[in-house]
């Protein structure tokens, strides 16, 4: 029987928890008791289940696994300390000598960061490939077999939607494997590991979690290679805290519900402002004019999504004017959360590219990114009418 995301989200994995907890309970704990040395040494050589210290594994935190696991329709889920964290372990799991790194060119300027101040100086290799040009990718994949392509559902923040269906396959064909970082479509919109993503990676701390109140990271995908990711974990010391842990599954369960009106809002909101005077562009890829629309129709479920870029015509002057005019909705270098806020990705998420890099995928400085939350619609409408306005009459 399948089972919709909504009522998945909100069950809580079926273990067995002491006083019949309704709810997984916090294990807020750094080590465990144990009645023998046999029973020690059964837990450490896998025999017995059990836990030997909090870093290799903690029962709240496998609960949170399992649930991210079971709405990405995935084997088996690892937390970890960030997303960034996830990011890291993803690619040392699939890539653990240096090879090439296949980065999609809208990348989220903190892999970049990642990889250019950490995988490269290990000897890892940077190639940078179009996604959304299939011929021209799937040469660069041929000629770096054995790499690793990292890519993102939705771009930050311009919403680019990767036609996972044919890269995923392409890439497999060509002897790459493919981590695709999922944050901004959430497994609500589109599940990776359904096209044969080796890895699914989050940012919990955005959308999963919902809430602004943690840093935690996912990642999901085949049990063999979680084996590893697991291992990774525990001797890289990237492990969650079990109360973040405890906060997020609390988060999670409230996902499908939180995407629902969010993406609705987004796609009203950005049905609104699109043909503003003050506007260049409004990139959202549920507008039939995005680069991606037809792509996004054909990949992503129950909408499209609760990010979009706004471009602005008065470049930066225009967008500080903008952010201090807004009223309701106000500026956070983050997104996610369950009311809207507005960011300016050129000072903020990607900060790492270099301006030549932001120009070849027109961030600018007059681009803000608006995550949208879950508030009455019309009142954003007016808000963001009347920073606008102001603007444009200014």
């Amino acid at each position: 029987m399948a089972i919709d995301i909504h009522t998945r989200a909100v069950q809580p994995p079926q273990m067995d928890w002491p006083q019949n907890s309704a709810v997984p309970p916090l294990y807020q704990t750094a080590a465990y008791t144990y009645k023998s040395l046999e029973q020690v040494d059964r837990i450490f050589q896998g025999t017995d289940d059990g836990y030997t210290y909090t870093r290799a594994g903690n029962p709240t935190t496998r609960a949170f696994a399992d649930l991210i696991a079971s709405l990405e329709e995935g084997e088996q889920g690892a937390i970890a300390a960030s997303g960034m964290g996830a990011i890291l372990v993803a690619v040392l799991a699939l890539e653990e000598s240096p090879g090439p790194l296949l980065m999609a060119r809208e990348i989220y300027g903190g892999s970049l960061g990642l990889v250019r101040r950490v995988l490269e100086p290990l000897g890892y290799r940077l190639v940078w490939v179009d996604t959304h040009a299939p011929e021209a990718c799937l040469g660069i994949m041929r000629e770096n077999p054995g790499g690793v392509l990292i890519l993102e559902s939705i771009s930050n923040p311009l919403g680019r939607v990767c036609a996972l269906d044919t890269l995923i396959e392409s890439a497999h064909r060509s002897g790459v494997k493919v981590i695709v970082d999922n944050t901004f479509a959430t497994p609500y919109h589109v599940r990776p590991l359904r096209f044969g993503a080796d890895l699914v990676v989050h940012s919990v701390t955005k959308f999963i979690a919902g809430h602004s109140d943690l840093i935690l990271g996912a990642i999901v995908g085949k049990a063999d290679i979680m084996k590893t990711v697991d291992s990774l974990i525990n001797l890289m010391g990237v492990t969650p805290d079990p109360y973040a842990a405890w906060l997020g599954m609390r988060g999670a369960r409230t996902l499908a519900l939180r995407m629902e009106r969010a993406s609705d809002n987004a796609m009203t909101l950005a049905t609104v402002l699109k043909d503003h005077p003050a506007l260049a562009q409004v990139n959202y890829p549920g507008l039939t004019r995005h680069p991606d629309y037809n792509v996004a129709k054909r990949i992503l479920n129950g909408g499209f999504g609760a990010i979009f870029g706004l471009s602005l015509k008065g470049g930066r002057t225009a967008a500080e004017e903008v952010i201090r005019r807004l009223t309701i909705v106000p500026f956070v270098p983050s997104l996610g959360d369950v009311m809207t806020t507005i960011s300016h990705p050129q000072v903020a998420s990607h900060r790492e590219l270099t301006q030549a890099e932001q120009e070849r995928v027109a961030i600018d400085p007059g681009v803000l990114r608006v995550s949208v939350g879950i508030e009455n619609v019309r009142d954003l409408i007016e808000d963001f009418t009347n920073a606008l306005s102001g603007l444009v009459l200014g």
